[in-house]
């Protein structure tokens, strides 16, 4: 249920959310080392340039009463979420509604079809992460070479990820034919098996150009142009939903392909995206002129380059692979206690990715909010955007848990019509609606965290959450105390729990205070109007998420893990020879790779 982030300090990218990015040293203490390693060096950048006398960092010297006044009422900041939130849920809705569409086709061809597809993609998402981090990392440095105004790097950026997303998919797109041998631990179903097998090889073509259309669509977002990537992701939904009825049940006298139609149908899908992308984005529109002068091996493969590209998508990949593949597991988990458990989570996964899409519309505007008023130095603002967005994340949460649990039985139907699958997922369903409704809390939750700069506090809570407690609680209450599906999922209950818990502990003994001083700081005093801050919304809402058919495993906590606190490019910027421009680069936030500074050596 996992999209494209940038992560550079750069003037045209100044919002980062690093995770070297120091946060509050009374926030779970989780982040206390990295801020001591950085204290250091920006009190030493400081002094070698002092920042520019702004109304921002002014406010620093003691204006906060006169900003504290500016505080908006709860009426006026729930009307400003509201208004963009509706918006990005729609847009986020639509985008995770195409991982539901071979799931509901293969939902009605039996419970057996759904159950393979399911289980070979525990091993066909999962490994396509390897891949992935690498193609997300193109984000990140093509939009620390633009903010830096370097074109020409922009587009090497993007030829060195071409290269090694093309080696990568090779063995990738290999282990697709062992599917069988390697998923037969988690299930002794020799029909179930031989069903993931056959889909699995047949979902191969999809994986390089899959990985293209990413690394394409991250170059051209670092440059925020996000507008082709939207219209190719809204034409793919009636590409998947016309070419999934075609080669599964057939069109006229052209008989349908039965099980297969529905792998063949994600891979011309996943060939569309590029293609299409490539003809409308470069050829007709020329939206790469700016930035491609042509193929240069020499300069791509500069040593320098292809660590510092090399180093950072691991990172990426790395901490992609924590959040995605605990997902996988449970959903192997499921695979052992038979095939009708194994669809009924399938499609309680992609159901749960549904109602993240409407309740993430209001995690999206509370987490920019939250960051554009700790950049303006108004704490009390920003922990005013808090308490509403928090409020009517959860009111939406709870209404769309309510709404699934009344309409469970119709839901169910939709997916599949197997009286088994659909008496598990119905029964299933009030501990689903219990997780749905915590997850939603704890994402709402999260945003604020992440628009805080905490991205190592987020990963940490998540991987405590998720690694800690809800994989060993799912396992056990599932396999070994015999609960089965609904064990699963009270483990995934419990996990959820230990989040929002931990969450809201973080955000209890945070120093709002030394969060916006931290904010000013780092963004030096560079803050969104409201016309502004609502574009930015809306841009980033289409970046939240994968749009290939294929990329079904997305998860929540993947799409925040994946957002970008901020890709507005403001209308003032800084020179070039200035501190924003000369000082260290901080890695991604969004993934976090690890605690280090890093310089991008712009090309003479």
């Amino acid at each position: 249920m996992t999209s494209a982030t940038t992560a550079a300090e750069e003037p045209a990218h100044r919002r980062s959310v690093s995770l070297d990015a120091p946060p509050s040293a009374h926030a779970l203490q989780i982040d206390r080392y990295s801020i001591e390693e950085d204290d250091d060096a920006w009190q030493g950048s400081l002094a070698a340039k002092p920042l520019a006398t702004t109304d921002e960092t002014r406010l620093l010297a003691g204006a906060d009463a006169a900003q504290e006044d500016a505080v908006p009422s709860f009426r006026e900041e729930a009307h400003a979420i509201w208004s963009m939130g509706w918006q990005v849920s729609v847009t986020t809705f639509c985008r995770i509604s195409l991982s539901t569409i071979s799931t509901a086709f293969l939902g009605r061809l039996g419970s057996t079809e759904l159950a393979a597809s399911a289980l070979a993609n525990v091993w066909t998402g999962g490994v396509q992460i390897l891949i992935f981090g690498f193609a997300v990392s193109v984000c990140t440095l093509c939009g620390q070479a633009y903010g830096a105004k370097n074109y020409r790097l922009v587009g090497v950026w993007l030829q060195l990820a071409l290269l090694f997303l093309v080696a990568l998919s090779v063995p990738v797109m290999v282990s697709f034919f062992y599917v069988d041998k390697i998923l037969s631990i988690v299930t002794d179903d020799r029909e179930v098996l031989a069903l993931a097998d056959t889909y699995a090889r047949y979902l191969a073509p999809s994986v390089l150009p899959q990985a293209i259309y990413c690394a394409l669509r991250q170059y051209l977002q670092a440059q925020e142009i996000v507008r082709p990537a939207t219209i190719i992701s809204i034409a793919s939904v009636a590409v998947s939903l016309c070419s999934n009825y075609v080669f599964i049940y057939g069109c006229g006298s052209i008989p349908g392909l039965g099980f297969i139609g529905a792998p063949i149908s994600q891979s011309l899908s996943s060939i569309f995206q590029p293609t299409a992308l490539v003809i409308y984005a470069f050829w007709y529109k020329g939206y790469h002129k700016k930035t491609w002068f042509g193929f240069d091996l020499r300069g791509c493969l500069q040593w320098e380059r292809v660590r510092t590209f090399a180093f950072l998508s691991a990172g990426m990949t790395i901490n992609l692979a924590l959040d995605e593949w605990v997902y996988n597991v449970i959903s192997a988990l499921a695979g052992s206690l038979g095939a009708w458990n194994l669809a009924a989570n399938s499609i309680l996964f992609n159901l749960w990715g549904l109602i993240f899409g409407v309740y993430w519309g209001f995690g999206l505007p509370t987490q920019v909010r939250v960051a554009n008023f700790l950049g303006a130095n108004r704490p009390v603002a920003a922990k005013r955007t808090l308490h509403v967005g928090f409020v009517l994340g959860g009111l939406t949460a709870f209404v769309s848990a309510l709404l699934t649990y009344a309409f469970r039985d119709p839901i169910a139907r939709f997916f599949t019509h197997d009286p088994t699958v659909v008496a598990a997922i119905t029964s299933t369903m009030p501990i689903f609606c219990a997780a749905v409704f915590i997850s939603g809390l704890h994402v709402i939750m999260s945003a604020v965290v992440e628009a805080m700069s905490l991205a190592t506090t987020l990963v940490i809570i998540t991987t405590i959450g998720s690694w800690v407690v809800m994989l060993p609680a799912s396992y056990l209450m599932g396999l070994q105390w015999n609960g089965g599906l609904h064990g699963l999922w009270w483990g995934s209950l419990w996990g959820e729990t230990v989040k929002f818990t931990l969450m809201a502990l973080a955000l209890w003994h945070i120093d709002w205070r030394e969060m916006a001083r931290r904010a000013v700081i780092q963004s030096e005093g560079d803050v969104l109007t409201e016309e502004e801050l609502e574009e930015d919304v809306l841009l980033r809402s289409e970046l939240v998420l994968p749009s290939t058919p294929t990329m079904a495993g997305t998860t929540p906590v993947l799409a925040i893990l994946s957002t970008p606190p901020r890709i507005h490019h403001h209308h003032h910027h800084i020179p070039a020879g200035d501190l924003g421009a000369k000082r260290n680069l901080r890695r991604s936030n969004s993934y976090g790779s690890v605690n280090t500074l890093h310089n991008i050596n712009r090309e003479q």
